[in-house]
């Protein structure tokens, strides 16, 4: 086995060590930060004061604040949904892909689930997509890539892959992105990993590895995935110690 995909995984210990109330809070930490950086991906950068109004249920004050609490109240939702579906184990199949789009979408969104119409190059990642006549073969072939080929390869080998290969379906008009990355951290997710959360410093990197070669995506989610077990593992060392429990003669 590659030595990196040795070492994050030596750096699960102090995120496998987290349960009940410690996973449940540094889960909630963890899922906001997801969403912060994956809008920043998108070209939405969000202020602590923006989410939190948002999360909060507060009133929103224009247009534009509207759409921001529609996006984090949804992904938000998402995140839970994948962790639940994790649990049982779902298979990546097209029905739980177009889901997660129709769920990102605006109830009643005609959009929703529905392939791209167009050829042109798909906003701020500017790749090479497959024509849009032809996304229906290619989703297939994607869906044996990840059900079939790369079930046997490590989890962030897979899920890197993975990505990098429906970045260039790019099945819908918007969100394609969003989506892709929400099936890349579901095979993470079920394969016990956190979700490899790639920072908007990271942005250069991770379009330039959707440009290249498809393993070039590795060392970005290797990295990301670094980040965030580091991060479990000192917040794991800050929690006080379990107190013993204490036996009572009868």
């Amino acid at each position: 086995m590659n030595l990196t995909y040795l070492e994050v995984d030596h750096k699960r210990a102090g995120y496998d060590s987290l349960t009940g109330e410690a996973r449940s809070a540094f889960m909630e930490r963890l899922v906001l930060s997801w969403m912060y950086h994956d809008h920043a991906l998108e070209g939405v950068v969000l202020s602590h004061a923006d989410m939190k109004r948002a999360l909060s249920g507060q009133p929103v004050r224009n247009y534009c604040d509207g759409l921001v609490q529609k996006s984090l109240t949804r992904m938000q939702s998402i995140a839970a949904h994948l962790f639940e579906c994790a649990q049982r184990d779902e298979e990546i199949t097209m029905e739980f892909i177009k889901d997660l789009h129709i769920r990102l979408c605006d109830e009643g969104d005609e959009a929703g689930g529905r392939y791209r119409k167009r050829d042109t190059s798909p906003g701020v990642y500017n790749l090479n997509i497959v024509p849009n006549g032809s996304i229906s073969y290619y989703f297939r072939k994607f869906l044996e890539l990840c059900n079939e080929e790369l079930k046997d390869a490590h989890p962030i080998r897979a899920a890197a892959i993975a990505h990098h290969e429906f970045m260039k379906l790019f099945p819908f008009d918007e969100k394609s992105g969003i989506v892709g990355r929400l099936v890349m951290n579901y095979m993470l997710i079920r394969a016990g990993y956190p979700p490899a959360i790639i920072h908007q410093m990271d942005r250069h990197h991770y379009f330039s590895a959707l440009d290249g070669h498809r393993t070039d995506l590795v060392p970005v989610l290797v990295d990301a995935l670094s980040a965030t077990l580091s991060a479990a593992d000192e917040f794991a060392r800050q929690m006080p110690p379990a107190k013993p429990e204490v036996a009572y003669a009868e």
